[in-house]
């Protein structure tokens, strides 16, 4: 069964942030390139997010050493540093700017060799005109992804391939005090594995968004979306999953994003979220409305230190249940020590309530109540310590526990039905050496 919210790992800390993982660099006329490439041995506690106490016959918690290796080589128009520092570059930014990156990850899991394969990710960003009255931004990111997010299933690789392209026109007032912007987003998210494929979705979103700056770092800002999701499922899916079900959501938000002084600055926004399901008979309508929330604050006192934490009400598009809302509140920081010392550290404490959860048939219920609510913690920390500004060395530690009361109906054969418990906790560990330029 697919997991509730598509629980993949997170990606390598370095490469989560690209400040982190991009060195001096390579530059070849107007273009910099930035090669890499990262060895790490690793532990999973809980490979397959298995509970903490499974039902006799259900598959028991599997734990693994794992040897990751991923070279990744990230590209750009020159950035802003080296057209401060002159380097022969303009001063000004080009007519057509672009930022991208590709990397590939193999995983080797000890505890079972047939988990061997290789995740891939490759983006592009594309800007032209920016700043100018009419700038336009197109964007591709693909990414293939193999970490199992749900329990052992035989015969299954956990491949999942996502990908998201858009273009967004950007219309603005002399020095951008007035700011309209219009976008649309295509989205595709797939599973190889065919008894996965009934997850496999197309998703549309169209966006407004605008701002209007009415001090020098205070800005007004506005977005409404409107996002299509439709699900392409293979004939012959059967009735043990969850209801799925085509939507038209709507999120629209208003707030301010600014400063305070030069080191402290926030983002306050409210607005309001409804999602129309296509509905099963008289008996299963999945219809809701509900307020939407976010605010942070952030302090930067100088540049090799940041902190920011806040708290964010949202809602999400889930395999199970069709929806779920999260109120989420979050921590996350980042220290340079010394030049050549890095720790960050993320946060979050978060209570997930979910839509129905029934059979396709809209009635049935597939666990022990049609209700689900969950809390779920994460923790991680991660640090690296620089040799040159070319090698390192980094750690991460990453916690993830999910506390519900919820249990799946699951046959163990003979028309006998036991409860699998959805709740898990999982950590992770990893010890690498990179190198990056």
């Amino acid at each position: 069964m697919i997991a509730s919210t598509a629980r993949t790992a997170a990606a390598q800390g370095w490469l989560e942030d690209r400040d982190r993982a991009e060195g001096p660099g390579i530059r070849l006329g107007d273009f910099e390139l930035h090669p890499g490439i990262g060895l790490e041995v690793g532990w999973d506690s809980n490979v397959y997010y298995t509970s903490d106490d499974p039902a006799p016959g259900l598959p028991q918690r599997v734990d693994s050493a794992i040897l990751r290796v991923t070279p990744h080589l990230l590209f750009s128009t020159l950035g802003a540093e080296r057209r401060a520092e002159g380097e022969g570059a303009p001063s000004e930014p080009p007519v057509v700017q672009f930022r991208g990156g590709l990397s590939a990850s193999y995983y080797e899991f000890f505890a079972d060799e047939r988990r061997r394969n290789v995740a891939i990710d490759i983006g592009l960003n594309l800007s032209i005109l920016q700043g100018r009255p009419v700038s336009f931004t197109l964007y591709n990111q693909f990414g293939r992804s193999i970490r199992p997010f749900t329990e052992n299933t035989s015969n299954v690789s956990y491949a999942r391939i996502r990908e998201d392209a858009g273009l967004q026109v950007m219309f603005s007032t002399a020095g951008q005090i007035l700011q309209v912007g219009v976008g649309y987003d295509f989205g595709l998210d797939f599973f190889e594995d065919e008894q996965l494929q009934y997850g496999n979705t197309f998703n549309h979103a169209i966006t407004l968004s605008e701002s209007f700056r009415f001090l020098p770092q205070t800005a007004l800002v506005h977005t409404t979306s409107v996002i299509i999701r439709d699900y392409y499922q293979p004939p012959g899916a059967g009735s043990d999953r969850p209801a799925q079900l085509d939507s038209v959501r709507l999120n629209s938000m208003l707030g301010v994003n600014g400063a305070i002084t030069n080191e402290i600055s926030f983002m306050v926004q409210g607005g309001y979220g409804a999602g129309f399901f296509e509905s099963i008979g008289t008996t299963y309508d999945q219809d809701f409305d509900t307020f939407l929330a976010r605010a942070e604050l952030r302090w930067r006192p100088m540049q090799s230190f940041r902190l920011s934490f806040g708290y964010d009400r949202s809602v999400h598009p889930s395999f199970v249940g069709n929806y779920y809302s999260q109120d989420r509140g979050y921590i996350n920081t980042q220290m340079m020590f010394g030049g050549a010392f890095l720790l960050g550290a993320d946060l979050s404490l978060a209570y997930y309530d979910f839509g129905q959860i029934v059979a396709p048939d809209g009635v049935t219920p597939i666990g022990n109540s049609t209700e689900r609510t969950d809390v779920r913690f994460i923790g991680s920390l991660f640090a690296e310590y620089r040799f040159t500004e070319w090698l390192g060395v980094n750690g991460t530690f990453r916690y993830t526990g999910s506390f519900t009361d919820f249990s799946y109906d699951v046959p163990v054969g003979g028309g006998a039905v036991v409860l699998d418990p959805a709740q898990y906790n999982k950590i992770e560990l990893w010890l690498g050496v990179r190198v990056f330029y």
